[in-house]
């Protein structure tokens, strides 16, 4: 077995007397241990660089404001290497070896179910920054998330489809891949609150994930009446849809999802990927409050503009301290978690239910195209959790 390399970031503050002495001795104050899962090689290395530098910031943060609970917060850093094996290696070291008191993880719903049982077995609490699958916090009382479900973002899409643009007629390329619970899960969740409304019609076109050629979906597609076609799916196959979508003749509008919300699809849609809309966890056009101070502390430590990875997982940081504070024992940010309730981050309002879920703001954006040709998300409807 391959050793798991853990980064161990601390930083310590120390109480001075305000009088002097010839002779101080002064103790380093406690710590408490805050795991933090992600990935930092491997395919989805870039992501987990984000989600770290927004971990990092909130950390600065949260110290220059002094002790917590008489206690600094440590972070111990483990690589999940993009994998599900190393996802499950890391939550048993946080278990066995590091002693932590909860686990931040920025990881996919597929690692977040790899850690699941292990997290209850040791009852330690995870949160999840973007973890949207429904099945990972199920009937286990130690998994929480502080990123909206596969079923409010499907939600939030099929009111947008049928409300406020008037589509009346939708169809859904769903992935058929019983092992992809994400993409399933989210196109069923879409289906059945659009066909709640008033009757519309949605017709399910099945294929499966890792293909490279689309052309017998698109052309079910071009033939329909539909006026929209919702496509929940991750990178690259979003942008390999849109690209030959747009090639065959097919300018219907796309629907996406959180999986579009990277500029990396922009590497494979092609030349003309608009219409489209998606729905997103954090906007950096957002006017809501510390939202621009983030975007420009963000920009002057990697000189990258923030997504939503490094956005949640500032915001996990920042909601654990607060959950910390409001536990019954410092050993127990359990009870903690259960009472946040309209925290303002910089990806909105969050709070958490009685299931670990997260009740938020979903954004909606759309593609369009700027001025030196290139592509880039807007922001055009920010939904506040009811």
């Amino acid at each position: 077995m391959k050793t798991i390399y853990a980064l161990i970031i601390s930083v310590f503050f120390l109480s001075l007397n305000s009088c002097c002495f010839l002779s101080t001795t002064v103790e380093a104050p406690k710590q408490t241990k805050i795991g933090i899962l992600l990935p930092l090689s491997g395919n989805y290395a870039l992501s987990g660089k984000k989600s770290l530098t927004g971990i990092f910031l909130a950390h600065d943060q949260i110290n220059k404001k002094g002790l917590v609970r008489g206690k600094i917060i440590k972070l111990v850093i483990i690589d999940s290497k993009s994998s599900v094996k190393g996802a499950r290696q890391a939550m048993k070291r946080f278990a066995d070896k590091e002693k932590v008191a909860l686990v931040i993880a920025a990881c996919s719903t597929a690692d977040a179910l790899a850690i699941k049982a292990i997290a209850a077995k040791a009852k330690i609490p995870v949160l999840l920054t973007i973890s949207t699958g429904n099945i990972v916090t199920e009937r286990n009382s130690y998994m929480f998330r502080c990123c909206f479900d596969d079923d409010s973002q499907a939600k939030a899409m099929a009111k947008f489809a049928y409300k406020d643009k008037m589509y009346n007629h939708v169809n859904i390329l769903l992935d058929l891949n019983e092992q992809v619970t994400y993409r399933r899960d989210l196109g069923r969740a879409f289906a059945a609150s659009f066909k709640k409304s008033n009757g519309r019609k949605v017709k399910e076109i099945g294929y499966r994930s890792g293909t490279k050629d689309f052309m017998r979906q698109l052309k079910e597609v071009k033939q329909s009446r539909a006026a929209a076609i919702f496509a929940p799916s991750d990178i690259p196959d979003a942008g390999i849809m849109l690209k030959q979508a747009r090639k065959y003749g097919v300018h219907k509008v796309f629907l996406g999802s959180d999986g579009w919300d990277h500029p990396e699809l922009f590497d494979y849609a092609g030349l003309r990927p608009e219409p489209c809309f998606l729905t997103s966890m954090f906007s950096p056009e957002s006017k809501l409050p510390g939202v621009q101070d983030f975007v420009k502390s963000i920009k002057a430590r990697s000189g990258l503009m923030p997504d939503s990875n490094g956005a949640q997982a500032y915001d996990a940081l920042k909601i654990t301290v607060k959950a910390l504070m409001l536990s019954r024992s410092q050993s127990d940010i359990r009870s903690g978690l259960y009472q946040i309730k309209d925290h303002p981050g910089v990806t909105g309002l969050t709070s958490i239910d009685a299931d670990g879920n997260a009740k938020k703001t979903i954004f909606i954006k759309k593609i369009i195209k700027k001025s030196n040709g290139k592509f880039a998300f807007k922001l055009i409807k920010a939904i506040a959790p009811k």
